[in-house]
């Protein structure tokens, strides 16, 4: 029986980075994703493709200048990590839809309340 001793958790340290930021994790989320191996993927979809590798230590996760200039988990790690299942970006993309709910909510509501009582709707 073959054991399979490969790393099942992204090492990716969103702790030390920030967290997740909700704004990329937006933007990930438009983003085609392929898978070449374990946690090696090719992301497209904004202005060029990149790779990102989710489990060698030795290298940079992706290729983008937010990823290696700014040290940020950038947006192509984040749709790679989704791919994966990861499922700390999973709970990140909970927050982010709550959020954008209770703002959908909140702007309906506005809407709902114009008119009311205001010299225009008399």
């Amino acid at each position: 029986m073959r054991v399979d001793t490969r790393e099942t958790r992204a090492h990716v340290d969103l702790q030390r980075a920030g967290g997740v930021d909700p704004a990329r994790l937006e933007r990930s989320l438009g983003l085609r994703v392929r898978r070449l191996g374990h946690g090696r993927y090719r992301v497209w979809g904004g202005k060029e493709p990149h790779w990102v590798d989710l489990y060698t230590r030795r290298m940079p996760r992706c290729d983008c200048g937010d990823h290696i200039w700014r040290e940020k988990v950038c947006k192509h790690i984040l749709a790679a990590m989704l791919r994966e299942g990861d499922d700390r970006v999973i709970a990140a993309l909970r927050g982010l839809v709550s959020r954008l709910r209770e703002e959908a909510g909140e702007r309906r509501g506005r809407r709902s309340t114009r008119g009311k009582g205001s010299p225009a709707a008399a």
